[in-house]
């Protein structure tokens, strides 16, 4: 007899901002995944070099929920270039119920890195720390290459994020989580903006002016959260339809659940139901003779 299939859905939110989650008829228990946003690299208005912001922290825990009850749903914002902030923190339900951390943001014309989103910070069962960045530097080539710092990546679904490497290299992430931004060259007696972190939560890229203007750290990337549950398959009824026999009486098969075929019973209290079922699952209902017991055997043809 066929089975009747159940469906696991994944619903994620990537962007910055706050959503209403709707448990769907039959949910009682999602997994729910969330990353918090990647730190600002350093902007740099007077010359030098400026470090790279941290990655996003990661958190998952099994929740149990309502069928048809809301929950809200909140991105944490990647660190803006020109703002101070640092990566803003995701979570479910409430700040309390599950939530990731934020990596660190660079201060303006700073070169000291930001620090990853820490899962000593986070809520939730499996938790692990984004990956911080690294600083600027001059040096390389007879000494005149310049460069920002990495961004740090955020933390993957299974271990802590990397963080941003020599000569301004990104941050790698590992699955499931978002490289850094790279930091701006090496480049000889060069100057520039960092790179933007990748989603989810990776951290942006340092900048480095020598000369003239202002320099432009890369944005941190925004968090995201991800939630994943099972609808279960929709009950076939037919018990409504069920036919009561005495011993030896016949009649026909519940409406629906076998086409043109006939419910038999004999002197010894057995049934049999002849046909081809058309439904994903056939229910019967027997009433056993006082003192006796009715054995149902369903074969499949």
């Amino acid at each position: 007899m066929a089975g009747l299939a159940m469906g696991q859905v994944t619903t994620t939110y990537g962007t910055s901002g706050s959503y209403t989650f709707t448990v769907p008829a039959g949910v009682t228990s999602v997994t729910v995944e969330c990353w918090g946003g990647g730190g600002k690299g350093a902007t740099r208005t007077s010359n030098g070099p400026g470090a790279g912001g941290g990655g996003g922290a990661y958190a998952r825990s099994v929740l149990p929920v309502i069928p048809g009850n809301n929950y809200t749903v909140t991105v944490g914002a990647g660190g803006n270039p020109v703002l101070s902030a640092d990566g803003g923190d995701s979570w479910f339900g409430s700040n309390t119920t599950i939530l990731a951390k934020g990596g660190g943001s660079v201060a303006t014309n700073s070169n000291t890195p930001g620090a990853g989103g820490s899962a000593a910070s986070c809520i939730g069962d499996v938790s692990f720390s984004g990956g911080a960045g690294s600083a600027g530097g001059t040096g390389g080539f007879l000494g005149l290459e310049n460069w920002g710092g990495g961004g740090g990546s955020s933390a993957g679904i299974a271990s802590i994020g990397n963080d941003g490497g020599a000569l301004g290299a990104a941050g790698t992430a590992p699955a499931g989580g978002g490289d850094g931004g790279a930091g701006y060259g090496p480049g000889l007696f060069g100057q520039g903006n960092g790179d933007p972190g990748n989603a989810p939560g990776g951290g942006g890229g340092g900048s480095y002016r020598r000369n003239s203007g202002t320099r432009l750290g890369g944005a941190g990337a925004d968090g995201q959260v991800s939630i994943t549950y099972v609808i279960p398959p929709p009950i076939n009824d037919n018990c409504g339809s069920a036919i009561s026999l005495g011993i030896g009486a016949s009649g026909s098969c519940p409406s629906g659940a076998i086409s043109g075929s006939t419910l038999n019973s004999t002197a010894d209290g057995s049934f049999s139901c002849d046909g081809v079922g058309t439904n994903n699952g056939v229910w019967y209902s027997f009433t056993a003779p006082a003192g006796g017991a009715v054995n149902l055997l369903i074969n499949e043809v």
